[in-house]
């Protein structure tokens, strides 16, 4: 497995997988099977923007050089007691359906992981849709529930607008 920081050479490959990988698990939370949402966010515009901002790091995960999924981190993410400089985000772990269950999510944990360390960050934290599967996912690399929030996102079906806020300490 490979985390590939992506530049803006690689927005077309973004663009592809981040669409695949959300419509593979995603769809049934919106009205629209979540078109507008894939437009506003996986275009040109929005991954270039995202690609120069210093606070974040877009990659894509790969294997052999094929991507299976893409990875979103905010470097410097205030969370409860934790600063910027003590927090980051992991706001997007994505992989393809094809890509699930085969160790590739537990081994890009761990690269999350050794990034927030080689940041000296104490805390990483994240939101997961109540609905998913993903919390227990989560749950198996160390992290727990700590909160939760409502997304006020049109489109969504109701049933499916809580979030699970999920943290983990580092030691």
């Amino acid at each position: 497995m490979n985390l590939k920081i992506c530049t803006t050479e690689d927005i077309d490959a973004l663009i592809i997988i981040a669409t695949q990988s959300y419509v593979d698990h995603y769809q049934y939370l919106w009205k629209d099977k979540g078109e507008k949402y894939i437009q506003a966010n996986y275009n040109h515009t929005a991954f270039a923007s995202e690609i120069v901002d210093e606070d974040i790091a877009l990659y894509l995960i790969q294997i052999d050089g094929i991507n299976y999924g893409f990875l979103k981190l905010n470097l410097h993410a205030a969370f409860a007691n934790y600063s910027t400089i003590e927090g980051l985000e992991l706001e997007r772990i994505y992989l393809i359906k094809k890509a699930t269950g085969k160790g590739l999510g537990n081994a890009v944990m761990r690269a999350i992981e050794s990034i927030a360390n080689a940041l000296t960050k104490k805390v990483i934290w994240l939101k997961t849709m109540d609905s998913s599967d993903a919390r227990f996912f989560y749950e198996q690399c160390g992290y727990v529930v700590c909160g939760a929030t409502t997304l006020k996102v049109q489109g969504i079906y109701p049933q499916f607008q809580r979030q699970l806020i999920m943290e983990k300490l580092l030691s």
